[in-house]
């Protein structure tokens, strides 16, 4: 075989369907949609024995500028992402291929501006709160979940009455759906699945207060009718967003993704005082890292009462 006549489209492609049989439907359509949106446009007509380093440095310089729509910058997640496919099946190439091995190591431009997490204030989520419990209707209790439980919308879509035991106050979070996208060379489709949750982690049971089941027994019908609905059709995540963000505009509230629910939820824990293990169990988090990364950011008064402390063993200070 003439290594010349390959290139990285061709490879990528085939990559792309030795993998389809092994992955979940959801991370499959993920992969499909970085190898024809970003790699082949930029990368596809390379030879995959001349790829290196130095064509993969300028390609992630590239990304962070303008690599987007509007020839805007994408974000260190996508281009990581974008990366981990490259590496895959370029080391993948070098057995299948006999091509002489390099090290794959890349530098990522510094990053000065943090991506402003949004959290609903006191006050919206006591006025979500309120209308919710002068209101309550399936969908709506659904966005109280999400707020006091941090429940992800794909979840919360999937679950069923016979998610919840309400006896020993336990909702078991076992599924989810979402919307998927999958690219081909000659087609694009889209479709809803119903799959496992994002992560292994994230089957989780969530404990529920006396409270909470006085609520929820207002609205229960039967063990196979989906919660959001009350009946046998699910209701899918861009429908219930769509709900959530009218839900806002009626009660005067700024525009927030339905996500925001659930990173409140996390930064009323945090604030609380709550065990952070505690707390990366709730959410789902496959590591409790993710949620110290992401929701524990300690206040310069919460830094100096430390420093004071600690300086409370030297009599000499």
């Amino acid at each position: 075989m003439i290594m010349r006549k390959i290139k990285y489209k061709k490879y990528i492609y085939k990559w792309l369907q030795d993998k389809k049989n092994y992955i979940k439907e959801s991370t499959y359509s993920n992969y499909s949609n970085i190898i024809f949106n970003y790699i082949i446009p930029f990368l596809g007509n390379y030879y995959i024995d001349s790829l290196n380093n130095y064509i993969i440095q300028n390609y992630i310089l590239f990304l962070f500028e303008k690599g987007g729509k509007d020839n805007k910058g994408l974000s260190l997640k996508t281009i990581k992402d974008i990366l981990m496919i490259i590496k895959s099946s370029i080391k993948k190439s070098f057995y299948e291929y006999n091509i002489k091995p390099f090290s794959l190591k890349f530098n990522y431009p510094k990053i000065d501006n943090i991506k402003k997490m949004n959290i609903l204030s006191k006050e919206e989520q006591n006025k979500i709160v309120k209308y919710i419990l002068n209101n309550i209707n399936n969908k709506n209790v659904g966005i109280l979940l999400s707020l006091i439980l941090g429940i992800r919308i794909g979840e919360l879509c999937a679950l069923k009455w016979g998610d919840f035991d309400l006896n020993n106050e336990i909702i078991s979070i076992n599924k989810t759906i979402q919307r998927i996208y999958i690219k081909d060379i000659d087609k694009k489709e889209t479709k809803i699945i119903i799959s496992s949750p994002k992560t292994l982690s994230s089957n989780r049971e969530i404990p529920i207060t006396k409270d909470i089941i006085y609520i929820l027994n207002k609205i229960k019908t039967n063990n196979n009718d989906y919660f959001l609905s009350g009946n046998n059709k699910y209701i899918e995540p861009r429908s219930y967003r769509n709900y959530f963000n009218n839900l806002l505009k009626k009660l005067n509230i700024k525009h927030y993704k339905f996500h925001s629910l659930r990173h409140t939820f996390a930064t009323n824990c945090i604030s609380y005082g709550f065990d952070y293990k505690i707390v990366s169990e709730l959410l789902g988090h496959s590591n409790i890292n993710t949620t110290l990364n992401i929701y524990v950011h300690p206040k310069m008064s919460q830094k100096k009462e430390c420093i004071n402390n600690l300086c409370k063993n030297f009599k000499q200070l």
